[in-house]
């Protein structure tokens, strides 16, 4: 017996040494400032969040005539904060105070300094002393009047800031008042139209008073279900979470799209009054199309019927129509060619004027000239000037008959070569001339130079398949071949392949002739 009593005395002295091994651990003393310490004396309980956590060990005053207390605080909720509030509050109507602290911010480092306190009078409340207040209501009026005379006169001479502070910390409700005056003191006038829309509400109200009392009871019903279903709407709300979990990547999208549509909301805004107007007149025009479809439907009927009727024709087109590249290649190099100011005949210093081009380019031909559409232009509007005549009464066709078919103009030929008997046109001398200045006026000659006449051609002999029936100029079409020859081997390469390029295109001219003319 002795032995196992030994035992746990010594286990009891083990245990009271690591309890006070741990309380020494997280020990912490604080320093608290308070306007006084009534009721406060060493050995006081200090709560922190409701709990005790240690005792008031020491009281003292500091220089601005506050007292200063000192807390011994350890426990798991101990440590106090740097915006902590601490305040003194009563055990009970006759008991002693204690203080009372809610811990607020970041850890707190204790200092532990009556000149320099941990939390300092800004952060302490103070309690009215309820017994003060009683001990004073059983004074008469008159001598309750004299006290806060003499009281607020003592305590208000020459220190009433301190006062003032002192009355704010020590009764929150004033504070709190003087806060929500404030506050209402700024909204004075929401609140002043709060109280005529409350008016107008209330008289609103009063004479649909029969629709209130059914709000009221239909509020009453749905209440009652409510309560009926209320393990549905309490698991609704359970999952309420998940489902905006969920809902919140859709969202997302749905405000990029409202970012998106933004500027075509406002192009679509700026259409507005345009789409407006077609509205309007929509219904007109669809009265007036309903015609139109009509008439449309009647002719619908008898193109149907020319459409199969003509199912033939338009097969023949399809066969002739996959020709119809090997045709276009050589006539748009042809519409290019007769187009391009580069392949001018002569040089003519008027086309500067008539077309704009400014002529010679650094490395390149001049094309001070006009082109092969413009000359059969020119043609056309100085041959219509030439044999018309116009005055104030009307035109006059000036054509001559006389002589038809007679005169030295009546056959004029240009085939052949420089020295035969017909080469060139007839001159005002007889015979025949080259030469503009002696041409006979019946030769309609434009301009100073003809090409073959004037000045040679330079250019070589067609393909055989443009002239493959023969020709009485061999220099330029030769059937037989040998000249294209010798113009492949000193000629123009643009012209053959030209020529080349027509010969296939003329294939295609006598398959579609041939389409033309079929039975």
């Amino acid at each position: 017996m002795r032995r196992i009593a030994l035992a746990l005395t010594l286990l009891g002295l083990v245990a009271a040494s690591v309890v006070a091994a741990a309380s020494a651990d997280d020990a912490r003393t604080y320093t608290i400032e308070l306007d006084n310490a009534f009721g406060i004396v060493d050995g006081s309980e200090v709560r922190v969040a409701g709990v005790t956590q240690g005792t008031v060990t020491e009281l003292d005053v500091n220089d601005a005539k506050r007292a200063v207390i000192t807390a011994e605080l350890s426990g798991p909720v101990s440590e106090l904060g740097e915006d902590t509030i601490c305040s003194s509050q009563p055990q009970s109507l006759i008991a002693e105070y204690f203080i009372d602290c809610d811990s607020r911010g970041a850890p707190l480092d204790p200092r532990g300094s009556v000149t320099d306190p941990d939390i300092p009078v800004e952060q302490t409340r103070q309690t009215v002393q309820q017994d003060l207040v009683q001990n004073m209501l059983r004074e008469p009026f008159n001598r309750r009047l004299q006290l806060i005379i003499n009281e607020f006169g003592t305590a208000l001479a020459g220190n009433p800031d301190a006062l003032n502070a002192a009355i704010r910390r020590g009764a929150p409700a004033l504070r709190n008042l003087r806060t929500v005056l404030r506050i209402l003191g700024d909204h004075n006038r929401t609140i002043r139209r709060l109280i005529v829309d409350s008016d107008e509400i209330m008289a609103r109200l009063a004479e649909r008073r029969g629709d209130v009392v059914r709000f009221v009871q239909e509020a009453g019903d749905t209440a009652e279900a409510s309560a009926d279903r209320r393990a549905e709407l309490s698991r609704d709300f359970e999952i309420l979470d998940d489902a905006l979990a969920e809902l919140e990547p859709t969202m997302a999208d749905l405000g990029e799209l409202a970012r998106e549509q933004t500027p075509l909301l406002a192009d679509l805004r700026a259409a507005g009054p345009g789409l407006n107007r077609l509205a309007l007149n929509l219904p007109e025009f669809g009265d007036s199309a309903t015609i139109s479809l009509r008439t449309l439907g009647r002719t619908s009927v008898v193109g149907r019927r020319a459409l199969r009727a003509g199912r033939r024709d338009i097969r023949r087109l399809r066969r002739a129509s996959l020709n119809a590249p090997a045709t276009a290649t050589p006539l748009a190099a042809l519409t290019r060619d007769i187009d391009d100011p580069r392949r001018a005949v002569e040089i003519d210093r008027r086309a500067g004027a008539d077309t704009g081009r400014t002529g010679t380019r650094p490395g390149r031909r001049n094309t001070m000239g006009y082109t092969g559409l413009e000359g059969l232009l020119n043609y056309l509007y100085y041959q219509t000037g030439a044999i018309n005549q116009f005055d104030q009464v009307s035109h006059l066709l000036r054509v001559g008959i006389w002589d038809y078919a007679a005169g030295p103009c009546a056959k004029q030929l240009t085939g052949g070569k420089p020295g035969d008997p017909d080469f060139g046109v007839p001159s005002i001398d007889g015979g025949r001339t080259t030469n503009i200045r002696r041409a006979h006026p019946c030769v309609s000659w434009l301009g100073p130079d003809q090409p073959r006449l004037s000045e040679p051609m330079e250019l070589p002999p067609y393909h055989p398949s443009v002239c493959d029936e023969g020709s009485n100029a061999p220099e330029l079409c030769d059937p037989g071949g040998a000249a294209t020859a010798r113009s492949g081997a000193g000629g123009r390469g643009v012209n053959r392949r030209a020529n080349d390029d027509n010969g296939g295109g003329n294939a295609a001219v006598r398959d579609f002739g041939a389409f033309l003319f079929e039975d």
